[in-house]
């Protein structure tokens, strides 16, 4: 028989069956009497599972205490709950999440519940991706600022604020002019920000102000920020780049004293680009020439090998090239140190070629004469052998090698006073070796051995040498056979 549209009770029923809400009916101590369809929607149980049952029995362990205490008012109509959540055990082990309402009338206590599973799932998500965002804002070495369309500090991070000397919560809801803004630059900062406002998201160069009134560069890479309610923001990160800025100081003086220059040369434009300071922008440090105009000054044959290096770079042929050129200058002409690296673009084509050119004649004549100088020392019948810290062999001529049978690298391995060398029990060798310890000049005539075993006498000369420092940690020895 169908329900009766006039009758009440019918109305409860059809209500009481099709309520998405958990409906139920507790008894004194807590058991199910009476539940609704929705606890099998909603939960698996089937009525005849509840009834008769403790409604704790299904609650999360980990929220018994919390259920056992939640609070009681007392209201016109008896006592009520205060609305709670708390999490229910699915028939299948899952979890759900329950809102709570109810009142008790008499010994029984009516209950309402809706079931926010994915709300609180979502809220404890975006809980989640919060507290990741601040983690990671919080372990950033740059200082980031969030910033509405007003230009008010919506959120900093803890970087910004030590940065500048001021708390995170002196700074968020702040308008301009902010307080890290020197006044000598709140007339520009003010300008620049409004062309942030209009969109303009771009690299910035500014000096920011610490709260001890110490002013310091950044560096402020700005970028667009989509709100909860559909309002736009900007983040700035920003740098404090006062080591950096102390170091392209200190790099571009290096730089000047080594005569270090740098260059550039775009082979479809046959344009070369000359930086006197390749950290400096200013237009007096740049000058342009020609390609070929800067290969002019070049000497053969490096002129040639010089342009075969730049076009097979230009054509892939080679990522990076060093040599050593001289110049066309009248004798001896100068030597330049030459590095080169290819010029990409983003698709990876190559468009041109980039290095560096340092001066390096000084080096060389000071090469050629330590040549000249071992040279001279490989040419004389004299042995000479110079020990440095550590007793290891600086240097060993030809005639050392000759006068004892043995090759520098075999001489680097013994000790000076070594039987292999010096013949033991002569009077001479304990004189050489207090000389060797007291650091003093020797002369006088000892007993050494060859290679082959035989022995023979030399006039021997010890004498002590500085280094570039003044110490004297080298020692010579000056050998010269006597006939025998």
């Amino acid at each position: 028989m169908p329900p009766d549209p006039s009758d009440p009770l019918d109305d409860v029923a059809r209500f009481w069956a099709l309520a998405r809400e958990l409906f139920c009916v507790l008894g004194q101590n807590g058991e199910f009497i009476r539940v609704n369809p929705a606890w099998t929607r909603v939960l698996g149980w089937r009525e005849d599972q509840l009834l008769g049952r403790r409604a704790f029995e299904f609650v999360h362990p980990d929220d018994l205490a919390a259920t056992r205490d939640v609070s009681v008012s007392e209201g016109a109509d008896g006592q009520q709950l205060e609305e709670f959540q708390n999490r229910y055990r699915h028939k299948d082990g899952s979890v759900r999440w329950l809102s709570w309402s109810g009142y008790k009338h008499g010994d029984q206590w009516f209950g309402m519940a809706r079931d926010i599973t994915a709300t609180r799932t979502s809220h404890d998500a975006l809980q989640h991706s919060e507290r990741r965002a601040r983690a990671v804002l919080e372990a950033l070495r740059e200082g980031v600022i969030v910033i509405d369309a007003t230009g008010q500090v919506l959120e900093v991070n803890q970087r910004l604020a030590d940065m500048v000397g001021f708390s995170p919560g002196e700074l968020i809801g702040v308008r301009p002019p902010y307080p890290f803004w020197a006044p000598e630059d709140r007339s520009h900062l003010s300008e620049v920000l409004q062309e942030t406002a209009r969109g303009a998201r771009r690299t910035l160069e500014l000096t920011f102000m610490h709260r001890d009134g110490r002013r310091f560069p950044v560096i402020i890479d700005e970028a667009d920020l989509e709100l909860r309610d559909g309002q736009t923001a900007v983040l700035a990160v920003i740098r404090d780049v006062s080591e950096l800025v102390g170091t392209r100081a200190r790099l571009a003086e290096a730089h000047r004293v080594a005569d270090l220059n740098s260059w550039e040369w775009y082979p479809q434009q046959d344009r070369v680009i000359v930086y006197e300071d390749p950290l400096g922008s200013a237009p007096q440090s740049t000058y342009e020439l020609t390609s070929e105009a800067s290969l002019a000054a070049v000497a053969e044959p490096y002129r040639t090998e010089l342009r075969q290096l730049r076009d097979d770079t230009a054509a892939g042929l080679r990522t990076t090239f060093s040599m050593d050129i001289v110049t066309g200058e009248p004798a001896p002409g100068r030597w330049i140190e030459v590095r080169g690296e290819q010029i990409c673009d983003p698709s990876g084509s190559v468009v041109g070629v980039r290095g560096t050119a340092q001066d390096i004649t000084a080096r060389r004549h000071a090469e050629f004469e330590t040549r000249l100088q071992s040279d001279i020392l490989d040419a004389i019948d004299v042995a000479v052998i110079i020990r440095g810290p550590g007793d290891r062999i600086a240097h060993a001529n030809a005639a050392a090698e000759r006068m004892f049978g043995r090759t520098r690298d075999e001489l680097a391995t013994i000790p000076p006073q070594d039987e292999r060398l010096l013949v033991p029990g002569q009077a001479a060798g304990a004189e050489v070796t207090r000389a060797l310890e007291s650091g003093r000049a020797w002369e006088g005539e000892l007993d050494v051995r060859h290679a082959d075993g035989s022995v023979f006498r030399v006039r021997a000369r010890l004498k002590m040498v500085a280094d570039e420092t003044g110490r004297a940690v080298y020692r010579a020895a000056i050998l010269t056979a006597l006939p025998s």
